[in-house]
This record gives C-alpha cells, sequence and structure tokens, in this order.
C-alpha cells in the first residue's frame, strides 16, 4: 500500500494481514457493479469477477462492515464467464460486464431491483413486469462523451481520473468507431461529445454545466423507443385532461404527447432557459397549441401551478425527487404519476413515501439501457387509491 509519493508505507513495518494477498470465491453480483465474495464476517467487492470465480485478490479498502478489493489473479473462472469483447475492458471505466453473459446481466439486474425496492422502499409485493432488453447488447451508443488530446479520443480510467486512449469502443455505434479511426487532429480537442444525428457524425464541445448544444437524449435508440411507447400507452388510457411533464428536458416527450393526444393540454418545466427555448420553439414549429412551457426548478413550480387531477411524469437526477417535490405531488394529488428512473436506490427511497401516501405501483417495468454496465432504467406508473388529508397550516 503506497501513499502519495509513492513509498510503500509499510517498508520497514509489518503489512498488515487484511492488506496481504488472499484468496475469495464470488458469490453474486452488485448493483455497483462488482462481484461480492466474503471474507470473515465481512463482503468483499471485487471489480470485473462473476458468481463462481475463485481468485486472487488484495485489499485495497477496508471499513468495519466490508471491504474493497483488486483482483491480482483469476484462479478459477466461473461456469458462466466469457470473453470480453473490447481491448481495453477492466481499465476503461464504461462497462461493468462484458465478461458476464447478457442473460445473466438481465437477471442479475431485476434481482438487484427487488432486493432494492425490498431493503429501503419496504416494498415486497411489487409485480414487475419483464425486463426490456436491448436488442443490441453492444454498440447501441447513439452517442459518447470523452476527452480529446492531441489527435487521441480518451475514456477515464475506472475510479481515476487518470485517461486512457481508445481507437474503438464496442458499445458505441459503429459509425462512431469509423470516426475514432479516422484522422482526428482536425476535430477540435478538449471534452467533446461524439453522437450520431440524422445519420451523421457530430462532434460537439462538453460546457461548463457538463452538457452540449444537442441536449440530453437517451444512448440506446431501440430501448428508448420502448420506454417512451409505454408512456404513450399510460398517456392514452388516462382520463386526465392535463399532462404535466417536469424535468421536461427540450420538451421531446411534451411536445409529442401533445400532438398524438389534441385533447389533453401538456405542460412542460425545466430550469433550463436553453431547453425552454427549443421546446417553444419545436411546439411552434409543429403549430401545436395544447402546451405551455415555464422555465423553472421543478422544486418552485409545483407552489405557483396545480397538478391536482392531473397526470404528473417525473424524470429527475440520480439524486431522485426532491423531498418538496414529493410532498407537492401527495398534496395536490396527481391522478396518477408516470416515475421514469435511473437509479432504482432512490427510486425505491421516493416509491416508500409515495406508497404510504394514498398511490399505488400499478406498473413497474426494467429497461435495460445500457447493457454491459450495471445501471438500470425504470418506468413506474402510479394512480391515486386513496386521497389523503392534507394539513395546510
Amino acid at each position: 500500500m503506497k501513499d502519495k509519493t509513492g513509498w510503500n508505507k509499510y517498508r520497514h513495518k509489518r503489512i498488515p494481514a487484511e492488506f496481504k494477498e488472499t484468496e475469495l470465491v464470488i458469490e453474486s453480483l452488485t448493483n455497483s457493479g462488482d462481484g461480492l465474495g466474503r471474507q470473515d464476517e465481512r463482503v468483499v467487492f471485487v471489480p470485473y469477477t462473476l458468481p463462481g470465480d475463485r481468485v486472487r485478490i488484495k485489499i485495497t479498502q477496508r471499513k468495519k462492515t466490508f471491504a474493497v478489493a483488486e483482483m491480482v489473479e483469476l484462479l478459477e473462472p466461473g461456469k458462466d464467464r466469457v470473453e470480453p469483447q473490447c481491448a481495453h475492458f477492466g481499465v476503461c471505466g464504461g462497462c461493468d460486464w462484458q465478461h458476464v453473459p447478457y442473460e445473466m446481466q438481465l437477471q442479475a439486474k431485476v434481482q438487484q431491483l427487488q432486493d432494492t425496492l425490498q431493503r429501503i422502499g419496504t416494498l415486497t409485493d411489487v409485480a414487475l413486469q419483464p425486463i426490456v432488453a436491448s436488442s443490441k447488447p453492444y454498440q447501441y451508443r447513439n452517442r459518447i462523451q470523452g476527452e480529446l488530446r492531441r489527435g487521441e479520443f480518451h475514456y477515464k480510467r475506472r475510479r481515476s481520473d487518470q485517461r486512457i486512449a481508445v481507437e474503438r469502443c464496442e458499445i458505441a455505434d459503429e459509425a462512431i468507431n469509423q470516426w475514432l479511426q479516422s484522422d482526428l487532429s482536425a476535430a477540435p480537442q478538449g471534452r467533446v461529445e461524439i453522437a450520431v444525428v440524422d445519420e451523421l457524425i457530430k462532434v460537439v464541445p462538453i460546457n461548463n454545466d457538463n452538457s452540449t448544444e444537442l441536449g440530453f437524449r437517451q444512448v440506446n435508440e431501440d430501448v428508448s423507443n420502448s420506454l417512451t411507447n409505454l408512456l404513450l400507452k399510460i398517456v392514452a388510457d388516462s382520463s386526465s385532461t392535463s399532462v404535466v411533464d417536469l424535468y421536461c428536458g427540450r420538451g421531446t416527450w411534451t411536445n409529442l404527447i401533445a400532438a398524438k393526444y389534441p385533447d389533453k393540454h401538456v405542460t412542460g418545466v425545466d430550469y433550463s432557459e436553453q431547453n425552454i427555448q427549443f421546446a417553444r420553439a419545436s411546439a411552434q414549429a409543429d403549430a401545436l397549441r395544447n402546451t405551455t412551457f415555464h422555465q423553472s426548478t421543478v422544486e418552485k413550480i409545483l407552489t405557483k401551478v396545480s397538478v391536482e387531477d392531473s397526470l404528473c411524469i417525473v424524470d429527475p437526477p440520480r439524486s431522485g425527487l426532491d423531498a418538496s417535490v414529493t410532498s407537492n405531488l401527495i398534496a395536490h394529488q396527481c391522478q396518477s404519476i408516470v416515475y421514469v428512473s435511473c437509479h432504482p436506490a432512490t427510486l425505491a427511497r421516493d416509491l416508500k413515501i409515495l406508497c404510504g401516501s394514498g398511490y399505488k405501483i400499478n406498473t413497474l417495468t426494467p429497461l435495460d439501457m445500457f447493457p454491459q454496465t450495471a445501471h438500470l432504467e425504470c418506468l413506474v406508473h402510479l394512480t391515486l387509491e386513496t386521497p389523503i388529508t392534507v394539513r395546510t397550516t
């Protein structure tokens, strides 16, 4: 174990037993992407392993109830282990599970979602819909982000600020890979997004807000379409004539819903002025007269705009819903809520509150937007089952 100067801090001391190399058998996969084994009374997290692996490990971090280790040697591979497709796997920080068969990835994500709903949300009777798999486990990303330096494209190393140069990314669209193998010296250097837009490659700088002029869009077009179709089906079946799209971004869903259901009024809310300007311009271009847009944080808008009897769409960041948002959704008693989540832990936390305050989960659908990683997208449809009396002061 080295200190910041690079010298071994135990050079003249006996190395503690917990930091010596030892053997471990991996039992399961975790929602952070690591394999999990046990040593004495402590769980040990080991990246790039899978159940059945017998590995030699070195503990790099030790806490009271868990430890983090790195794999020194794969002594005996688990029976399900497959060969990663990417030459950079295990160094680049983009993928967790290229050594895990795709069906096993899907099974692990469903099991982890169930465990998270029960452990954090105390939700034990949620009937999950079948997971929506990606038709392309590889080459599914329509955009990637990284850094161009001296004519080379770089990703970050796993859990590090160090960079690794790559000429090919196996989860990126093949058009992006062809561009990566071209002469990059004339491309804009620095942090960039490389995206497929209308079948052409666009390279745009990433700004200080960690966004680009292209705005946000889902990286997996196939699964994104499935997500949108699930959402539209819920809107079509709703008797509510008011739809409120909180965290609407550039208004993609807002304007799509308004176009398909002209009898419904659709309101979009986003904090970004650029996003709202784009959404309004798109609505005007399509001659949509049943939309309203607000540039505001969701926390502020819910104190001014009533969502009572509306269908509310919430697609928050990984941190989930702010407590004030959850409180307002409960107080104003939406007819139904469509919650799109990219983080099962914060989803489970928010569902616990909503389901304890009159809402019922109708459907919960996991979607594998990010194959070869531990990330999971979910769509939850909740309806107001038991209206509650909210005291106001």
